[in-house]
């Protein structure tokens, strides 16, 4: 969870939230946390509630119909291959600023080779997917940490007296898709298949954790960069403290798009096996392959791909997760090792929350 959650949304936080001032970032901060946290534990709740394995698709098959299927789908899978997109992208460049003093090379071929090695990863396993997880989430809260505490170093209290109305909205669909892990959910309870009752820890806690230290680095950034925040986080970071910075700043950014480009990709494939029924390497080639050849047309806007596809892509499968949440509590077919209980105006605001923000952002995007 903790990989899946802390990825590339991270490096444009700062950005976004110094455009519309730090109040208002907290205050996206708290509302969206409590939301998707309970949007992936009663995610969780669901597929317990099912005795048949499968993902989304497969849930919004079950209990909303064939139509509300194909829309999961569709919405899924734009939604992957624009983020998986975004990560070639980020992947290869940090990757290029660590091996090209020694080995030369243009971007391009170091985006060639980030993919092709996080696509064998994929292709060999599950087990090999978790051990890898488990290495590069480590060396990225070890790195995480240093550059927050380094920031926070060069704090200035000015720096979150900013206060701009006109771009209220700017934050929520890059904090959304920051902060959103769903797709890791499955795999939490299929790694915990012997012990389910503590998948609700493990689901709350492995959002939590992530969400608390994308909040500190960000408002650290904040605080030590201000109206010279960068889009990229790190760049800004270069100029107060040297290169060596940068240096440090792609390091720690290969691990985070490379532990979440892992398990999301991992979902991908695993949902055009189980709701499709498409063999196995075929589904590999649509999980990785497709993405990567959206990647070689020329897609490079990651800022622009993360913050429409958490807003619309992100926010519609987090609405899916809470009609087919409540459809579920009734039609369910298995009692669940564990319930949430969320009060019904709750969840009819979180789908209001998500509402408002799909068409929002797809009436400023157009």
């Amino acid at each position: 969870m903790i990989g899946m959650i802390i990825g590339v949304g991270l490096f444009g936080l700062p950005y976004v939230i110094a455009k519309s001032g730090a109040l208002i970032g907290l205050i996206y901060f708290l509302i969206l946390s409590a939301i998707i946290i309970s949007n992936h534990l009663i995610y969780g709740e669901t597929l317990l509630r099912t005795k048949i394995k499968c993902r989304l698709a497969g849930l919004a098959n079950l209990y909303l119909g064939k139509w509300w299927k194909r829309f999961a789908v569709v919405a899924s899978t734009l939604g992957f291959y624009a983020v998986i997109v975004a990560y070639i992208i980020l992947g290869g460049q940090f990757l290029h600023i660590l091996l090209s003093p020694f080995f030369g090379g243009a971007v391009l071929i170091y985006q060639v080779i980030f993919f092709f090695v996080m696509a064998f990863i994929i292709l060999i396993g599950i087990k090999t997917i978790v051990f890898s997880e488990m290495l590069m989430t480590g060396a990225l809260l070890l790195v995480m940490a240093f550059l927050t505490v380094l920031a926070a170093t060069k704090t200035n209290l000015s720096n979150f007296l900013n206060f701009n109305i006109g771009e209220f909205f700017a934050p929520y669909g890059v904090i959304l898709f920051s902060i959103t892990g769903a797709a890791a959910v499955p795999e939490v309870l299929e790694i915990m298949s012997r012990n389910k009752k503590d998948a609700k820890k493990a689901i709350f806690w492995g959002s939590v954790i992530p969400i608390a230290l994308i909040a500190l680095f960000a408002f650290a950034i904040l605080g030590a960069t201000g109206g010279n925040t960068t889009q990229d986080a790190i760049s800004g970071l270069g100029t107060i403290f040297g290169g060596w910075v940068l240096y440090l700043g792609a390091f720690f950014g290969l691990f985070a798009v490379a532990t979440s480009f892992l398990p999301l990709v991992l979902y991908s494939k695993e949902q055009f096996h189980l709701d499709f029924k498409i063999n196995g390497y075929l589904s590999w080639f649509l999980a990785c392959g497709v993405p990567f050849l959206i990647f070689l047309l020329g897609t490079k806007d990651f800022i622009k791909i993360i913050s429409f596809s958490g807003a619309v892509f992100s926010g519609f499968e987090a609405f899916l997760v809470i009609w087919i949440y409540a459809r579920a509590r009734k039609m369910g077919e298995r009692k669940p090792e564990y319930e949430v209980r969320l009060p019904l105006a709750f969840l009819i605001f979180m789908g209001v929350v998500f509402l408002l923000g799909m068409i929002y952002e797809v009436s400023s995007f157009f």
